[in-house]
C-alpha cells in the first residue's frame, strides 16, 4: 500500500465487502480523516459487530465472527433453509470472517473461521503466520495452511515464493517466526515455490493447498545408510510407531509432537554425551540434520564410538 501510493501519488483505501451485502459493508475514510493500514476501515452501510459463538455481541479488542445487520443484507438463501439457519442469528449475518473491532470503531480481519488451523486445541489463524513470514526481507507472498497430523489433528505447514536473487534457508524462516510468534505457530514445514496456487478467480484456497502442494511436502524416499542415520532412523520409527522413516521426512510432520520430542532428545542423551532437548529437535527435525547437528557437535569419531557401544535403541 505504501509503496503504490508513493508511485502514484494517490490514497489508497482498504474496504470490505461481499456479495450478501451488495456490496460495501466497511471502508477506510479517504483522507483527511483517519484511516489504519491493516483495518478494512469503519461500518460503511451496514451495522457491524463481533459475535462469540454462541451470538453474544463481544466488545471491542476480541476476536470473534463479523456480523452484519442491515437494509443492504440480504434476506436469505434461495431454497436453503439450512444455510439460512447457520447464517443468521438474533437478525445478525454471520459472515464466516473473524476478526475484532478496535476502540474506535475500525474493524480489522484475522481470517476465514473454516480456515483456523485446530492443532491439538489450539485455534490458529493462518493470516497471523502469512504477516509474519511476509516480514522477512527475502520472502514475497506466503500463505498457510493446515496439515493433516495423526496425533495433533492439524499441523501449521506454509509456502513461500522468495524475492528474486533471494536466498534462505526453511530453518532460517522458522527462527525468524520464533522471534514473534508462540511455538505452536510456527510452520513444521515450510516449502518454497515459485508460485503460490490459486482457485479459478484467483484466489488463494488455502484448504485446498495441502494437496495441491502434496508433491513439495512428500516424505523422500532416500533410506539412511551413515551409522548415525541408522541410529536416528530407527530411533525416530521407535518413538513414532512407524514401519518407515526417510532421512528427510520431517518429524513433526510424521507424527512428532513435543512430547514425543523430548522421548527422542532423552534416548540421545542415554546414548552420547551431547546436551539435546526438544528445542534441538524442532531446530534440527529430520535425520539428516539432526545427524549433522550430531557430528558437528561431538566430532564424527567420538558419536562412531559410541554408536559402536550401541546394539539397539
Amino acid at each position: 500500500m505504501a509503496e503504490l501510493e508513493e508511485i502514484f501519488a494517490v490514497p489508497v483505501i482498504e474496504a470490505y465487502g461481499m456479495t450478501e451485502a451488495a456490496h460495501q459493508m466497511a471502508s477506510n475514510p479517504l483522507p483527511p480523516r483517519g484511516r489504519k493500514p491493516g483495518s478494512v476501515g469503519l461500518p460503511a452501510g451496514p451495522e457491524i459487530a463481533i459475535l462469540a459463538e454462541s451470538g453474544r455481541e463481544l466488545p471491542s479488542g476480541e476476536r470473534g465472527e463479523v456480523a452484519i445487520k442491515g437494509p443492504n443484507v440480504m434476506r436469505g438463501y434461495v431454497h436453503n433453509p439450512a444455510a439460512n439457519a447457520q447464517a443468521f442469528t438474533q437478525g445478525w449475518f454471520r459472515t464466516g470472517d473473524q476478526g475484532y473491532l478496535d476502540a474506535e470503531g475500525y474493524l480489522f480481519l484475522t481470517g476465514r473461521l473454516k480456515e483456523l488451523i485446530n492443532r491439538g486445541g489450539e485455534k490458529i489463524a493462518p493470516v497471523e503466520i502469512d504477516q509474519a513470514l511476509l516480514a522477512h526481507p527475502a520472502v514475497q507472498q506466503a500463505v498457510t495452511f493446515a496439515l493433516p497430523h495423526p496425533t495433533l489433528g492439524e499441523e501449521v505447514a506454509a509456502a513461500a515464493v522468495l524475492r528474486e536473487g533471494a536466498d534462505v534457508t526453511e530453518a532460517q524462516l522458522q527462527k525468524f517466526l520464533a522471534q514473534s510468534l508462540a511455538d505452536f505457530k510456527i510452520p513444521r514445514r515450510i516449502t518454497f515455490v515459485s508460485d503460490i496456487p490459486k482457485g479459478p478467480t484467483g484466489k488463494i484456497q488455502r484448504r485446498n493447498l495441502s494437496e495441491q502442494l502434496s508433491k513439495s511436502l512428500a516424505s523422500h524416499a532416500e533410506k539412511a545408510s551413515e551409522p548415525i542415520h541408522l541410529f536416528l532412523e530407527q530411533l525416530f520409527q521407535t518413538i513414532l510407531k512407524l514401519d518407515d522413516v526417510g532421512i528427510d521426512d520431517n518429524f513433526f510432520v510424521v507424527g512428532g509432537d513435543s512430547l514425543r520430542a523430548v522421548q527422542i532428545a532423552n534416548r540421545i542423551r542415554n546414548v552420547l554425551p551431547l546436551p539435546i532437548d526438544a528445542v534441538t529437535i524442532f531446530e534440527h527435525p529430520t535425520v539428516r540434520t539432526l545427524g549433522q547437528y550430531m557430528t558437528d557437535s561431538l566430532g564424527a569419531e567420538t558419536v562412531a564410538n559410541h554408536l559402536d557401544s550401541v546394539s539397539k535403541i
